[in-house]
């Protein structure tokens, strides 16, 4: 009786991952989170020079929210070169984790990337609003004031810490009877630009050192309600 036996294929030669191939997934990796938050550095620098009125606060504020939307933007852009690395992963078999890791990031990117982008375009559109139109001046007929409390969460992931503050709540009575409520620091803030700081004082005068009898005018950007100038009547 004769033993004869199928012809197995060759099996291709297993080759172990190379110091290259983690170096080449990391620093693709590396270009990829540079790309994508390259625009959150815009973001930093108009929070560090960010003014409450004036000028500066309507620029700062165009910059930081059109830093947001790019970073949403460029998520898109970098998810086919994920995908592509988590392919690359489990063909070279540098982690067998990576593919599966790279998706569930893909996923949460996505996610946070549509949140953030859909905040970003609200806040932006007044502004965008604003910078087409122009600014134009308001009456304000009297201003009065009251003392509320109100809170700011920091931190994230359980380490959830809230702080608790005091501004002045001002009302301001309008020449065509409308009515505009806003909160005001009770004291300028150490770095204030002089434009900012020349507002603050106006503010101040009308409505916490003599409410409800004194005047303004004030020069707003109308969608945003953006204070550029302001002076006693």
């Amino acid at each position: 009786m004769t033993n004869t036996s199928v012809p197995q294929p060759d099996k291709e030669p297993y080759h172990p991952p190379t110091r290259q191939d983690y170096q080449d997934l990391i620093e693709h990796h590396y270009l990829i989170r540079a790309f994508t938050f390259f625009p959150l550095i815009i973001v930093a620098v108009s929070m560090y020079m960010d003014a409450d009125y004036g000028p500066l606060h309507f620029l700062t504020g165009v910059a930081m929210n059109v830093g947001v939307l790019a970073t949403c933007l460029t998520v898109p852009l970098a998810i086919p070169v994920m995908i592509r690395d988590a392919r690359e992963a489990r063909e070279r078999g540098v982690d067998k984790a990576i593919p599966r890791r790279r998706l569930w990031k893909v996923a949460g990117r996505v996610a946070i990337s549509l949140a953030f982008g859909a905040s970003s375009i609200a806040y932006l559109t007044p502004l965008v609003r604003d910078a087409s139109d122009g600014s134009r001046n308001v009456t304000v007929t009297s201003c009065t004031n009251t003392v509320a409390q109100r809170q700011q969460r920091t931190g994230s992931r359980g380490r959830t810490r809230v702080i608790n503050y005091e501004v002045y709540e001002i009302t301001m009575q309008l020449a065509d009877g409308s009515t505009r409520v806003q909160d005001m620091r009770l004291h300028p803030r150490d770095n204030e630009t002089a434009s900012s700081q020349a507002v603050y004082d106006v503010l101040y005068e009308a409505c916490v050192t003599n409410p409800g009898t004194t005047g303004m005018t004030l020069e707003i950007m109308p969608h945003s309600w953006t204070i550029l100038t302001a002076r006693l009547d």
